[in-house]
């Protein structure tokens, strides 16, 4: 999987140890958000990265058309289903 690095939050030492893993799984559009979930990953973990699918949480284009989020690559998507995380608020 291929993990982001946000280059402003690189900047700032809140945040400067974080990493972005966008995903898309099977599940996606049938049981969670249709253009896939975000887990957030600390740098010192790389070496050992054990991803934990229970803190995946949904873009914030999930809850409100206003905003834009980022689309996981093609290499990101897992050809499972990942009953973990937030799912969507049904409406």
């Amino acid at each position: 999987l291929t993990v982001y690095e946000n280059v402003a939050f690189a900047r700032n030492p809140k945040y400067d140890r974080s990493l972005f893993l966008p995903f898309t799984d099977l599940s996606n559009g049938d049981g969670s958000y249709g253009g896939g979930r975000y887990i957030d990953v600390n740098k010192a973990d790389l070496d050992d990265l054990v991803i934990d699918f229970n803190k995946s949480y949904n873009p914030y284009c999930c809850y409100n058309d206003k905003y834009s989020c980022p689309i996981p690559p093609a290499e990101n998507h897992l050809n499972i289903r990942v009953e973990a995380g937030v799912k969507p608020l049904k409406h």
